[in-house]
């Protein structure tokens, strides 16, 4: 799948500006200034690529003019391709602003050609852009049908050449003096050079051009370098206009995220913390930080959590942009799905508590925990901990402190004797902090029927209730 973003520099220039706004990308072509692209508005009034600008400007007087910067296009492409990465771990950069989508094996799981081509181009209209697009089977027929002339689904290598024949040679990006000799000789499409003896093409224009006609048509292999995302995510966003309120940043972090959301599945990685940078007008830039109970990365959900963690959040001064960083990737835990479903109880409690740190703030939710000590009062948390409690019966209400007990002429007293049903049971731990406990722990019965659990301490045998069993 070929994504050709022809106006990869104008979208990237339109999110700062109003639709309505006649807008121009300008270019310096030798000593003279001309117009590289132009939004729908500037093209109702006239004013087309590869115009002057000063011609541009006596048609529009008010016309909004922005100077083209290769280096924010690439930035912009090598975003793009971590989006892409959603659907696809093959994601080739085809400067200056184009992708090669490696979606065959990606029908497994999206479905069809067409299903994936419809998610794709939604995808990016919700990013903001609108590309020309393709699908062949191979990259390079892929990009040169993705120009927008003939037709654009070819699934079948031997309908390639049928389906490349009535490209023209503009099309083809070749140099301007391939194109001048080709036209020379009466060649005004793809068709019309593929009909001429292999030799003579080789001879006269060198075996490049034969050898990218061979694998425009799948008839040579075409390995193109994979595009490698790093082990983090960092990029920045300009708003079209400032945001004084933080539920107006949310249209842009969507956006982030998106982008965050397509490396994380490229690499099939999660991450557990999210880093907000706040630019604005008049003030030093802030940090807002997100920390995740358990390593995510759906968009979605990390978009929730933003909502309810900037509702705690005032703006001291208009924002103008955005930036979003991540912690470096973890590997993606795959739990183990049941024969009957996936029990979603454990996920939906853990999404319940991250919305809940994120709108109350972490150190205001805390989550009781058990750990992995045998002494009763030390085996609680009021962290996330879940090392795993010992083995054997434990009430869940504890006494603290533990409540002393009259020593009867049979044994512990309380009300009455207490009858002994079960222990000892030694439990001697605590030494290497200074708070040593050796005590043996009984089950118990009182004269109602109700289940205690008892200790005697095993220096000076006296006893004592911890517990009550429900």
């Amino acid at each position: 799948l070929a994504l050709r973003f022809s106006h990869l520099a104008l979208e990237l220039a339109a999110a700062l500006q109003a639709a309505d706004v006649p807008l121009v990308i300008r270019q310096q072509a030798g000593s003279r200034q001309r117009v590289f692209d132009a939004n729908p508005a500037a093209r109702q009034l006239g004013v087309l690529p590869g115009m002057g600008l000063k011609q541009a400007q006596l048609l529009i007087p008010d016309l909004t003019v922005l100077d083209r910067d290769p280096a924010r296009e690439e930035e912009g492409l090598q975003r793009l391709a971590h989006w892409a990465m959603r659907f696809t771990s093959q994601v080739v950069l085809q400067p200056p602003a184009g992708l090669l989508l490696e979606v065959g094996a990606s029908r497994r799981l999206f479905g069809d050609l067409e299903t994936i081509h419809k998610q794709v181009m939604g995808s990016c209209r919700q990013l903001g852009h609108g590309p020309l697009s393709a699908i062949a089977p191979s990259p390079q027929a892929a990009w040169w049908l993705s120009a927008g002339a003939g037709p654009t689904r070819v699934t079948r290598p031997r309908d390639l050449r049928k389906a490349l024949a009535p490209l023209p040679l503009h099309s083809l990006e070749l140099p301007a003096r391939q194109q001048q000799a080709l036209r020379r000789m009466g060649q005004r499409t793809l068709g019309d050079c593929l009909r001429l003896p292999r030799a003579g093409l080789a001879r006269r224009f060198g075996p490049e051009w034969v050898t990218q006609l061979d694998r425009a048509l799948g008839q040579r292999p075409d390995p193109r370098p994979c595009f490698q995302p790093p082990l983090s995510f960092n990029a920045q966003l300009e708003l079209p206009a400032e945001v004084n309120h933080c539920a107006g940043l949310l249209f842009g972090l969507r956006r982030l995220l998106q982008e965050l959301g397509g490396a994380l599945l490229g690499a099939d990685a999660a991450i557990d913390r999210l880093t907000l940078t706040l630019q604005y007008a008049d003030c030093p830039p802030d940090s807002i930080i997100l920390r995740l109970l358990r390593p995510q990365r759906d968009p979605e959900q990390l978009l929730e959590l933003w909502r309810e963690r900037l509702e705690r959040e005032r703006l001291p001064a208009p924002v103008l942009g955005l930036g979003l960083a991540s912690a470096d990737f973890q590997a993606a835990d795959h739990g183990n799905r049941g024969l009957f479903g996936a029990d979603t109880g454990c996920a939906e409690e853990a999404t319940l508590w991250e919305r809940l740190q994120a709108r109350l703030g972490r150190e205001r939710v805390r989550q009781p925990g058990v750990l992995a000590d045998h002494r009763p009062e030390s085996a609680w948390s009021l962290a996330t901990s879940v090392e795993g409690a010992p083995a054997g019966q434990r009430p869940l209400w504890l006494l603290d402190p533990p409540q002393p007990l009259q020593q009867g002429p049979e044994g512990p007293w309380l009300d009455g004797p207490l009858r002994l049903e079960q222990g000892p049971e030694r439990i001697e731990s605590g030494w290497w902090q200074g708070r040593q406990v050796r005590r043996d722990y009984f089950i118990a019965s009182d004269h109602h029927g109700a289940r205690l659990w008892l200790f005697r301490q095993a220096d000076d045998r006296s006893w004592y209730l911890h517990g009550r069993f429900g």
